[in-house]
C-alpha cells in the first residue's frame, strides 16, 4: 500500500489498522512485547514517525501501554479506555439522543427491579441524601448542567449494590451524553418539581421493596425526555419533507 501520498488523517488511521493487523497475525496477547518502531518500519514498510503516531494512538485507545525503561506491551482488555472515548464519538443530534435514552430506560428498568432486597437501610440513606442535594439545587434555581451532575450521581448510587462497573461507567456516559445534548438543543427540565418528586417515589419503591412498581416509577421519571426527543424527530421529520 502507498502510504505517501495520503492525507494525515487517512494516514493515521491506516497505520493504526496495519499495526493492529500485525499483532493479530503475530499472535500477540495480553502482556506481549511490541517490536520497536525500527523494527515495526521495516517490517510494514512504513516511516518510523508514522509508526511513532500510530503507536501513540493506540496507546490512547487503551490497546498497548508503555512500561518506562522497558518498551511496548499489549495491554489487558479493558472497557475503560472504550467508555471514556465513547461520549465524543457520539454525534451530537437528536436521533443519536434518542437512541442513548431508549438503552438507558431498558437498562435501569431492569436494574432497578432486579432485587430489592439488597438495598441497605445505608444505601437508601445515601439516595435521600443525593435526593436532597437535588431540591436544594431545585429551589435555588440552579444552572440544567448542574442538576444533571447530581442526577448522575443519584443513579449511580442506586446501582453501586449490583459492583458492575460497566453499568456504573455507563450511567456516567449516558449523562455526559444527555448533558451535551441537551445544551445543544436547548432542552430543560420542565417540571422541576415533579422531577423530585418521580425520584421521591424511586425510592419509596425500593423501601417498599416492590420491583413492579420500581420499574414503572423508572419509565415514568424518563417519560418526559422521551417525549421531548420525540417531539423534536418528528419536527425534524415535517422540516426534511417540507424541504424536498
Amino acid at each position: 500500500m502507498d502510504f505517501q501520498n495520503l492525507k494525515t488523517e487517512n494516514l493515521q488511521y491506516l497505520v493504526q489498522e496495519e499495526i493492529k493487523r500485525y499483532i493479530i497475525n503475530s499472535g500477540l496477547k495480553s502482556g506481549s512485547p511490541i517490536p520497536t518502531e525500527k523494527e515495526l518500519s521495516e517490517k510494514l514498510g512504513i516511516s518510523r514517525t508514522a509508526i511513532r503516531e500510530g503507536l501513540k494512538s493506540l496507546e490512547t485507545l487503551g490497546i498497548i501501554e508503555v512500561k518506562p525503561g522497558i518498551g511496548r506491551f499489549i495491554k489487558e482488555f479493558n472497557f475503560q479506555a472504550i467508555l471514556d472515548n465513547l461520549p465524543y464519538n457520539i454525534e451530537t443530534n437528536i436521533k443519536n439522543f434518542n437512541d442513548v435514552l431508549e438503552v438507558r430506560v431498558c437498562l435501569e428498568s431492569w436494574f432497578i427491579s432486579k432485587d430489592l432486597n439488597k438495598y441497605t437501610e445505608r444505601h437508601i440513606k445515601k439516595l435521600k441524601d443525593i435526593l436532597k442535594e437535588m431540591e436544594k439545587q431545585v429551589e435555588r434555581n440552579f444552572d440544567e448542567k448542574e442538576l444533571i451532575e447530581t442526577h448522575s450521581d443519584f443513579h449511580c448510587a442506586l446501582y453501586e449494590v449490583w459492583d458492575n462497573k460497566l453499568l456504573i461507567n455507563l450511567i456516567k456516559i449516558f449523562s455526559t451524553i444527555q448533558r451535551n445534548l441537551t445544551i445543544l438543543h436547548r432542552y430543560k427540565t420542565r417540571n422541576r418539581k415533579e422531577f423530585i418528586a418521580l425520584h421521591r417515589r424511586i425510592i419509596e419503591s425500593i423501601e417498599k421493596r416492590d420491583p413492579d412498581l420500581a420499574r414503572r416509577c423508572m419509565r415514568e421519571h424518563f417519560s418526559e425526555a422521551m417525549t421531548w426527543v420525540a417531539s423534536q424527530l418528528e419536527l425534524k421529520t415535517k422540516e426534511e419533507k417540507g424541504g424536498e
